[in-house]
């Protein structure tokens, strides 16, 4: 069994204490007594509990997009090959995000802390940028970024709708999928 770099057990120690306690309970002080180690340990991998919240805030934004980023060999024909599509994304980006340990806390936080936005946004404009060259390259937009302003409004909207079933306890979850999944069709679909 390899073993666990000390970085690793700091990462893995937040996201339990995301995970358990939330971003009130986020400390220096608990991070290193969940992972067994003295905080001048953190503090040689983290310059402060922000910059450990941008990794993760990093991760959890990358295991989001890691759907879009596979190269799949999809071929849109019809009108039905994109909504499938677009319920790939829309499922997948989900429950990537919900077997993300945390991820509810690093999505409160990647919104709401002035210091992590940009993490969030620079990765929704990556995104975009990446829907809109593929629709172009499927031959279902004009120009290559064409489609950008409807993907980052869409993915947006994705973000906020898993935040949403966060914070409602899953309330409505398959009702809330489909309408974000017709959302990322009437808005990524050529007109």
């Amino acid at each position: 069994m390899p073993k666990i770099s000390t970085k690793d057990k700091l990462i893995a120690a937040a996201q339990d204490l995301l995970a358990d306690k939330g971003l009130a309970a986020f400390n220096s002080n608990a991070i290193v007594e969940r992972a067994g180690v003295t905080p001048p340990t953190f503090y040689h991998y983290f310059a402060n509990k922000q910059a450990l919240l941008r990794e993760l805030g990093e991760r959890l934004m990358l295991a989001q997009s890691e759907v879009l980023r596979r190269d799949t060999g999809l071929v849109i024909k019809t009108a039905e090959d994109f909504r499938a599509a677009c319920e790939v994304t829309v499922r997948q980006s989900y429950a990537q995000t919900r077997a993300f340990k945390g991820s509810y806390a690093l999505l409160v936080s990647l919104r709401a802390l002035p210091e992590l936005r940009d993490v969030r946004l620079n990765s929704h404009v990556e995104m975009a940028q990446l829907i809109s060259r593929f629709l172009y390259n499927q031959g279902l937009s004009d120009h290559v970024d064409a489609r950008i302003a409807p993907a980052r409004l869409a993915l947006e909207f994705l973000y906020a709708m898993i935040e949403m079933l966060f914070e409602t306890d899953f309330a409505n979850e398959e009702e809330m999928l489909r309408l974000t999944v017709n959302t990322h069709f009437n808005l990524y679909r050529p007109k």
